[in-house]
């Protein structure tokens, strides 16, 4: 398959300053294999009535995208012109303060938590506080934000699954901000072991623990205490 890269420039309108994330970057778009849309077909149909021309249009517009493994999809400072729907990998969402510190805020995760943006940055067209790389060889299917909105403008069915999409992800994201804040680190991991051990199954244990804000050291310790309970 003859795949064509294509060349992602910063945004020129940036409110977040982050001097050091501003070089451009490429990932692959190829041409979109009808096989692909496969899962994201079954995904769909659990949502929504399907219809064949709703089905044309999603193929017509979705491209096939890669992302190697530790590259990025998203860089801080970026904007997010399109909607991704993941169909295999893993990848991150991190927050790069100036200071230097990398702050783990989310995880996606394929057959799990498959669709992919960032919000405030794709509603706005402004540059991304946050960024989104791959923790595995990653394969997505991207919509551009003009087709997805113009589909959803078309058929009422999509509209109710598109914002649906969104009100999910937003809420998780701020789910997982509450649950952290409320809970200590021990009963957090134990949260997530419950409710999504698909985060501790896929994702390395560095970004477990930073994601739940500890050292590597005690997430292996409590890990292994904990796992050893359960058994």
């Amino acid at each position: 398959m003859k795949a064509r890269p294509v060349h992602f420039e910063p945004s020129s309108k940036i409110d977040e300053v982050n001097p050091f994330l501003f070089a451009p970057f490429s990932v692959t778009l190829e041409e979109t294999d009808l096989a692909m849309f496969d899962q994201l077909e079954t995904h769909i149909r659990k949502e929504i009535p399907l219809s064949p021309e709703l089905w044309k249009r999603l193929q017509m517009c979705g491209k096939e995208v890669t992302v190697a493994k530790n590259q990025y999809l998203l860089k801080q400072g970026e904007v997010c012109h399109y909607g991704y729907f993941l169909n295999k990998g893993s990848l991150i969402q991190l927050f790069q303060h100036e200071n230097g510190k990398e702050i783990v805020l989310g995880f996606y995760i394929d057959h799990v938590y498959s669709f992919i943006s960032s919000p405030r940055s794709y509603f706005s067209e402004t540059g991304s506080t946050f960024e989104i790389k791959a923790l595995e060889d990653c394969s997505l299917i991207a919509f551009s934000k003009h087709d997805l909105e113009s589909m959803a403008q078309e058929f009422h069915e999509f509209s109710i699954f598109y914002h649906k999409i969104t009100a999910n992800a937003l809420h998780n994201m701020y789910l997982f901000s509450a649950m952290r804040l409320s809970l200590s680190a021990e009963d957090f991991f134990i949260y997530l072991m419950d409710n999504h051990s698909a985060f501790l199954q896929r994702i390395p244990d560095k970004y477990i623990a930073r994601f739940i804000g500890v050292s590597d050291e005690w997430l292996c310790k409590v890990k292994k205490r904990i796992l050893k309970n359960f058994a």
